[in-house]
């Protein structure tokens, strides 16, 4: 049976190689997309599971006299146009001292490896915008065992024992970590993925049982004269078998040597702002058996289960059994899944990042699918209630006899709508929550916090005379305007609050109300102040929102010494250009580098705008963004072809009524308003509910989240935008079939075979 089934499905004539190649090329369009996702996925999973080498923790402050073993570690970042670069200042104590992953020996004094991006950046960008910052020449570039994509921005840099013993924060290290990075983000992405992968995963399986199954009316008059001949059940269930797993295998190879032609496309992606390198993005070994065993075994099944209400006589005579109605049972699953999700946002804190909620929404969409025919069953009989015509009869009476067929070509397209909505509700709301007046006011504006204490000896290491010519030194750049913020500071170091040295002064900062002028967003001083002293201490937080509160008032302290005395608590400064941002960021670099005493193994923080502050605060939205957006794309993609293979298979399926009704005066117009009503219907019946539920949860989960007293959020035009392309995809694919309808019900097709 097996030999026969492969001479049907092979040697039957041309309408059976192009339902063969339809399905194959069906198959090969869901496998290479997943093989996508999967590779994505693994990427991401590899790079979070990488061991984090720069997450080291020293083994102490650097202890005097120095050790005979290990190395010395001050361990920082920098900015080069919005791109973080981890800088790492070292020193070998001994000749066993650990080596760093990525190269074969440490740096001596004067030397440096780079990776190979930023070793690209430091031979073609300006000395005076790159270069200038690391001390020494260039020896090699660091492998890929220290990095995490071909875009990571990474430096060792050498120097002597004493010099990284001087730098404040440095520290003792005998042996480098080899343990992941703390997870913070990556859970919310991982969640993110499932999402994605649960929405393209759902339309690629209906994708390929819609193929599968294509023309199975036809088929069916064809097993039943096998039937007539001699033909078993047993022998009817294996050619169909054979049949669906031929183009399914064919297929899924196809779609693997898809995947692997694109897959240096999919390299150059930055899905969750890290551009992967090629070797890691690849799905497992698994992934690659399951697609080609999986899929034909999906392909059989499905196959087998379009016989499942058919029974063949042994005089060929094809009786398909009536299929029950939906009911509504079929919404528990959607009830249950929304009823979680609520349940999930209320456990859900800030430091959770939605993660109690998420299965909610697996559950939420899975439901949508399965209550699908039920709408669609619902929306028919109340169209044909409403509705006169011979189109909207017609269509209304087939929907209503079989609703899971007729949901099933449209669920990709539900999937994306509910998905579409989500972003579209929640990431503008959370953008607009994060932005404000002052970020786009002081977005070229460049904050670093120069004063610093050298460890507990409380030390200060810019004096007031070094203070002046900083500052002098930054005016000098073409195109820099400096606004210095001066310390009150008594020497010692931090205390607990975060705001001056024990007995320190509460007002900590002395400032001129000449540069608030030029700053008016941060706070003005009282008409005819010269200077003030106040708590900077917002200008320094992570958040956008709270680092552009104004610290000064009208009721502000007055200061009335001279500010020239007095040692730099930070400077702020404006710039008219990229490269002009980087020359102000260079010059610090060499002339106060960030050494904010945070304790040992603290990082300090480097001089950035706030502009690129909001750009970090705002790029993990983004990231998100990204993914579902990706998702959503892949799902139309998905769903577009399903539609394709639906609509078409329906079409050569009742080629016979259509040809007797349009023989019998049916104009063809009216046959092709019944095509699209039958696409129409269970898309507006399920994507109107899909839409309302994923707003309501969007909006849930927003004021959930969001500060008190935030708008509720709106739809805005990406949204509309993204779902009338999915209106155009759905029906201009419906539309491409429709010259077919004309051929095939032509008049002189009335003869059948």
């Amino acid at each position: 049976m097996v030999r026969l089934g492969l001479r049907l499905t092979l040697r039957s004539g041309r309408e059976a190689l192009v339902r063969l190649a339809i399905t194959a090329a069906a198959v090969a369009v869901g496998v290479a997309l997943l093989l996508g996702v999967l590779a994505e996925y693994h990427a991401f999973q590899a790079n979070a599971n990488q061991a984090c080498w720069s997450c080291t923790g020293g083994d102490g402050a650097v202890p005097a006299p120095l050790p005979a073993g290990g190395e010395l570690w001050n361990n920082s970042v920098d900015f080069y146009q919005g791109q973080t670069i981890t800088r790492l200042d070292v020193a070998a104590l001994a000749s066993s001292a650990p080596v760093l992953p990525g190269i074969a020996r440490l740096p001596g004094p004067e030397q440096y490896y780079a990776s190979p991006a930023l070793a690209a950046l430091i031979r073609t960008v300006p000395a005076d915008q790159l270069g200038d910052r690391f001390p020494g020449h260039l020896i090699g570039t660091i492998g890929d065992a220290a990095l995490t994509g071909p875009n990571d921005l990474v430096i060792y840099i050498g120097y002597t024992p004493a010099g990284v013993a001087a730098i404040p924060g440095s520290d003792w290290v005998t042996s480098i970590s080899t343990a992941p990075a703390p997870e913070v983000f990556t859970p919310f992405f991982r969640y993110a993925f499932g999402v994605g992968v649960l929405a393209v995963l759902f339309p690629m399986l209906v994708l390929i049982g819609t193929a599968t199954r294509l023309a199975a009316d036809r088929r069916e008059e064809r097993f039943a004269a096998l039937r007539l001949v001699g033909g078993t059940p047993a022998d009817i269930r294996v050619i169909a078998a054979v049949e669906s797993v031929a183009g399914a295998f064919g297929g899924a190879v196809l779609g693997v040597v898809v995947f692997l032609l694109a897959r240096p496309l999919l390299a150059g992606a930055t899905l969750t702002g890290t551009q992967y390198f090629s070797s890691a993005l690849t799905p497992t070994s698994w992934g690659y058996v399951a697609m080609l065993a999986g899929v034909p075994v999906i392909a059989a099944v499905a196959a087998l289960l379009s016989l499942r209400r058919v029974q063949l006589s042994p005089l060929g005579v094809s009786r398909r059994a009536t299929p029950k109605p939906p009911t509504a049972w079929r919404l528990t699953a959607l009830v249950v899944g929304v009823a979680l999700y609520v349940v999930g946002l209320l456990a859900t804190t800030h430091q959770s990042i939605g993660g109690p909620a998420y299965p909610g929404l697996l559950i939420t969409m899975a439901g949508l699918a399965i209550a699908g025919p039920w709408l669609t069953a619902q929306a028919a009989r109340l169209f044909g209630s409403v509705t006169r015509g011979s189109s909207a009869l017609l269509a209304s009476r087939r929907l209503a006899g079989n609703p899971k067929a007729a949901f099933r070509s449209v669920t990709g397209l539900v999937l994306a709508v509910f998905l579409g909505t989500i972003v579209g509700t929640l990431v503008p709301a959370i953008n607009a929550t994060e932005a404000s007046p002052a970020n786009a006011s002081l977005s070229n504006v460049l904050l670093d916090q120069v004063q610093s204490y050298a460890g507990p000896s409380g030390a200060v290491t810019l004096s007031a005379r070094q203070s002046r010519k900083l500052v002098s030194g930054l005016n000098a750049i073409p195109g820099a305007t400096t606004y210095p913020l001066y310390s009150l500071l008594v020497p010692g170091p931090p205390g607990p609050g975060g705001s001056g040295g024990p007995g320190g002064p509460g007002n900590d900062t002395a400032v001129s109300c000449a540069v608030m002028r030029a700053l008016a967003v941060l706070g003005q001083c009282a008409p005819g102040v010269a200077a003030v002293q106040t708590t900077d201490d917002s200008l320094f937080s992570d958040n956008p929102l709270f680092n552009t509160k104004a610290f000064v008032s009208s009721s502000s302290q007055v200061y009335t010494g001279p500010l020239s005395s007095l040692p730099l608590q930070a400077v702020l400064v404006r710039v008219n250009s990229p490269a002009t941002l980087e020359r102000v960021r260079t010059f610090l670099a060499v002339n106060a580098p960030p050494q904010v005493f945070a304790g040992p193994g603290a990082a300090p923080t480097p001089p950035r705008t706030f502009g690129e502050t909001l750009s970090i605060r705002l790029g993990r939205a983004a990231v998100v963004e990204k993914l579902v957006y990706a998702a959503v794309a892949l799902t139309l993609v998905v769903a577009g072809c399903s539609l394709a293979v639906a609509v078409g298979g329906g079409l050569v399926d009742r080629k016979r009524p259509f040809t007797l009704l349009r023989a019998g005066g049916v104009p063809v117009g009216v046959l092709s308003r019944v095509v699209l009503l039958e696409a129409a219907l269970p898309l507006a019946a399920a994507t109107v509910l899909a839409a309302i539920i994923a707003y309501l949860t969007s909006v849930l989960a927003y004021v959930r989240l969001a500060p008190p007293g935030t708008a509720i959020p709106r739809l805005g035009y990406d949204y509309y935008a993204l779902i009338v392309i999915g209106l155009v995809i759905a029906f201009g694919v419906i539309a491409v079939t429709l010259p077919l309808l004309r051929r095939m019900t032509a008049p002189g097709n009335v003869r059948f075979e």
